[in-house]
């Protein structure tokens, strides 16, 4: 009964019916299908758990970041890293890192990286020795900045249309009509990550906030890294979900900002789509 409902749901969405409604019963009925599309997982947990997010990608990339930025500005909050600090850091930047970043910083693949930090890290936690291979790969993960998105837009609609295709909602052949409402689902998993808090190791939490306050005007979902232990705060927006998306072509004008007036350029207001598939304050 649950999958007829989908196909009747997916029947009037591909004849240009694009309700947020019908996302959210796609991403609610098969967040436990997915086929290993972590996107599609990790958006439906975000519909299912709105306040505040303990797991999944977005959390653990969020909460990567947040070591790899702590851990690098230490040195500008006065304070020396410790063997542990900069160990957490390395494990942080090797989850983060691309596997061209690996190779061309350590010189090695990743599994081999991989194995060496496993090897190495628990003997440098405690001060002990390690080899001059062991070094390298530590001294390039283990004090630097790194970031990459949990996702973009182009991962969040691929693993879209292969759930609703994989568990035979839509066949194969209606996959273009799908790929085609490829905005629409963007700008829904922007306003379901908008406004959720992310639970930080240390018992505080950050919040998700959709905008478009970069460099390439485009429309994306940040979390606020702060620190407030050094003369002068620090605080470092990082993205979290990337979009190709521009605000003005799909934004209301109410959101539109001068791209010099960075605070109104971040959304900390309720968000929905409207009935023209534009992104708008939620109206009351």
């Amino acid at each position: 009964m649950i999958d007829d409902d989908l196909r009747l749901r997916a029947k009037r969405f591909l004849g240009g019916k694009h309700r947020v409604d019908d996302l959210d019963r796609f991403y609610l009925d098969l967040r436990e299908r997915t086929y290993g599309r972590a996107s599609f997982r990790e958006i439906g947990d975000f519909v299912a758990h709105r306040g505040e997010r303990d797991r999944g990608p977005v959390t653990q990339v969020a909460r990567d970041i947040i070591t790899s930025v702590s851990v690098w500005s230490l040195g500008f909050r006065d304070k020396k890293p410790t063997y542990p600090q900069l160990a957490q850091a390395a494990r942080a930047n090797f989850r983060l890192a691309f596997d061209q970043q690996l190779k061309d910083g350590c010189g090695l693949k990743r599994p081999a990286v991989r194995k060496i930090l496993d090897r190495a890290l628990p003997r440098f936690e405690s001060g002990g020795p390690i080899d001059d291979e062991e070094l390298r790969v530590l001294l390039y993960l283990a004090n630097r900045v790194m970031w990459k998105p949990a996702f973009t837009d182009d991962e969040v609609v691929k693993d879209f249309c292969d759930v609703l295709t994989l568990n035979k909602i839509v066949s194969q052949a209606d996959r273009p009509a799908l790929q085609a409402a490829r905005d629409l689902v963007s700008l829904y998993a922007l306003i379901r990550m908008h406004g959720t808090a992310i639970a930080l190791e240390d018992g505080t939490s950050a919040q998700l906030l959709a905008g478009c306050a970069n460099r390439h005007g485009i429309l994306e979902v940040r979390v606020q890294i702060e620190f407030n232990d050094a003369a002068k705060p620090i605080s470092s927006p990082v993205c979290m979900f990337a979009t190709t998306l521009k605000p003005e072509d799909h934004c209301d004008a109410s959101l539109l900002a001068p791209a010099d007036d960075y605070l109104a350029r971040v959304w900390r207001t309720p968000l929905e789509i409207g009935e023209d598939g534009k992104l708008r304050r939620m109206a009351g």
